[in-house]
C-alpha cells in the first residue's frame, strides 16, 4: 500500500477557461478574499487571455473541465496542502477564502467545503442537496436546495476548497465526465458522493458569499453559457452515475424509463 502523501498548508486556486473569450473575475477578487499568498493556477485550452502571476497550463485538447481540474491538481508540490476550484467568471466575497479555510479548521474530516453561491442580482443559487436516488436519478433529477451551514450530500463545483488529502483519497473527478454544461453537474455529485463513502464530510458555508457572473438572472440554477462546448449531454452523465452504483439492475430500469 502506498503511503498517504503529506501536504503542506500553502493554498492554490486552480481556475480552468474553456472558451477565449471568458471574462477573467477571479485576480481583482482575489486580492481580498483571504490574507493568505494564493498560489494561481490557470487552464487554459481555448486561448484565453492569461491571469498575471498565474503558472499556465496549456492543454492541447478541450478534455472537459473535470479532467483537466484533475491535471492542475495533480501537478501542484506537496507544499500545497488546500486547492480552491473556482470558475473565471466567480467573483469571491470579501475574506471569502479565509472563511472558508477556518470552517476547515473547525471540521478535520471536511473533505470540500463550498460556499454560498449568488447571481450577479444577489439571488442565491440552490447549490447543495442530498445525494439522489436511484429514483430520482432515473427521472434524471437532482434534488437541489439553499446551501446548508455544515454537512451536506453534494454541493455545486463553481467554486469550491478541498482538503488535498482527501481529494487523493478519491482520485479528484472521475474523468469520465467531461462535464454536462447544467448545474448540478453530474461530475460535482460523483465528487461528493466518492468522498462522502471515504470517509469524508462535504459542507457547506454559506457565510462565505461568492458571485457566479455566468449564472442567468432568469435561470440562475440553469446551464452556464460561458463554460465551453458540452461533451457530454446531462442525461448521459446520469446514466453513468446510476450505473457505477447500482450496476446491471439500473440498465433494465434505465432502459424501461427510456420506452415511456
Amino acid at each position: 500500500m502506498d503511503p498517504v502523501p503529506s501536504y503542506g498548508d500553502v493554498l492554490a486556486l486552480v481556475t480552468v477557461t474553456r472558451t477565449a473569450a471568458s471574462p477573467l473575475r477571479l485576480p481583482a477578487s482575489l486580492r481580498t478574499a483571504t490574507v493568505r499568498p494564493v498560489r494561481v493556477v490557470h487552464v487554459d485550452v481555448a486561448g484565453a487571455p492569461t491571469i498575471d502571476g498565474a503558472e499556465v497550463v496549456r492543454l492541447a485538447e478541450d478534455v472537459g473541465r473535470p479532467a483537466a481540474v484533475d491535471r492542475a491538481v495533480a501537478g501542484l508540490d506537496p507544499s500545497v496542502g488546500w486547492v480552491a476550484i473556482a470558475d473565471p467568471q466567480v467573483e469571491w466575497g470579501p475574506g471569502a477564502l479565509d472563511v472558508l479555510l477556518e470552517a476547515a479548521s473547525r471540521r478535520p474530516r471536511a473533505g470540500v467545503l463550498a460556499p454560498r453561491l449568488r447571481t450577479p442580482s444577489g439571488v442565491d443559487v440552490q447549490s447543495g442537496g442530498e445525494l439522489p436516488t436511484l429514483r430520482t436519478t432515473l427521472r434524471g433529477r437532482i434534488p437541489a436546495a439553499p446551501l446548508p451551514d455544515g454537512p451536506v450530500g453534494w454541493v455545486d463545483g463553481t467554486c469550491l476548497l478541498v482538503r488535498r488529502t482527501a481529494w487523493d483519497s478519491v482520485d479528484g473527478y472521475d474523468p469520465r465526465y467531461p462535464g454536462s454544461g447544467s448545474r448540478p453537474d453530474p461530475a460535482d455529485v460523483d465528487l461528493c458522493d466518492r468522498l462522502d463513502r471515504a470517509g469524508w464530510l462535504v459542507a457547506g458555508v454559506p457565510a462565505a458569499v461568492v458571485t457566479d457572473h455566468a449564472r442567468g438572472v432568469l435561470d440562475p440554477h440553469g446551464p452556464h453559457d460561458l463554460h465551453g462546448p458540452v461533451l457530454e449531454t446531462r442525461d448521459r452523465s446520469l446514466r453513468r452515475y446510476v450505473h457505477d452504483r447500482h450496476g446491471a439492475p439500473a440498465r433494465v430500469l434505465m432502459a424501461l424509463a427510456r420506452r415511456r
